[in-house]
């Protein structure tokens, strides 16, 4: 969704909806965002919700298909690791700016807030390597969990079994579709990033952001 198909936490442009919602194939946003997030975001076009990294899924009515939240151990465990990054902040997250989402298969956290205004959240961190350095000081060392980087300023606390990956697979697999017609179009296919683990699962496209997905698109499918 942030990124790939909108601007960070923004409303999809209208083009970017015209493209997708004209679309003869099937539509499915994978994001870390919650479902209800994800239906704002793009101005409910229709489409397969894959939220909290696709641990709660949802169809084209609404009906839920699956969901796997995080046990209340697992998610006091990731509250540790937070409050240990905390400490190694400059500064304070802003509270007003919701640093802390817990979304019930995913808990998001921001050093800036994930509610930030855009242009802060751009100017944060571009090259990711606040937050590499942060988890380079403070290693998530977790049997089941494992943390991603997500957004433009986030990390995304996650089961390690249960990623975009796998269930991508598991949409797949319900769907009963062919891995080889399906593609995936990503900003964080990189080592580390929320969109890695569905490499090797489909065929995948790296993109820089939703201008870049939008020319990517348009290449193929015309506007």
């Amino acid at each position: 969704m942030d990124k790939t198909i909108a601007p960070s936490r923004q409303p999809i442009l209208p083009e970017m909806y015209a493209l997708l919602a004209a679309l003869d194939q099937d539509v499915i946003i994978v994001s870390g965002q919650a479902t209800d997030k994800i239906a704002w975001q793009s101005a409910n076009l229709p489409a397969i919700k894959l939220g909290q990294n696709g641990n709660h899924a949802v169809d084209l009515d609404g009906m839920q298909l699956w969901s796997f939240p995080l046990t209340k151990a697992e998610q006091a465990e990731i509250m540790v690791h937070i409050d240990a990054v905390m400490q190694l902040l400059d500064a304070k997250p802003n509270p007003d700016w919701s640093p802390v989402e817990n979304r019930g298969a995913q808990i998001t956290f921001s050093p800036i807030g994930n509610e930030a205004p855009l242009a802060i959240k751009q100017a944060y961190d571009p090259d990711m390597k606040k937050r590499l350095a942060l988890l380079a000081s403070v290693p998530f060392d977790s049997p089941n969990l494992v943390v991603k980087i997500g957004g433009s300023t986030s990390f995304d606390y996650i089961h390690k079994d249960n990623n975009k990956g796998t269930n991508v697979q598991r949409l797949i697999d319900r769907q009963g579709w062919q891995a080889d017609d399906c593609i995936y179009y990503g900003d964080g296919l990189f080592p580390g990033g929320n969109d890695e683990a569905v490499i090797g699962v489909i065929e995948t496209v790296p993109v820089i952001d939703h201008l870049d997905t939008y020319h990517k698109l348009t290449a193929i499918f015309g506007n």
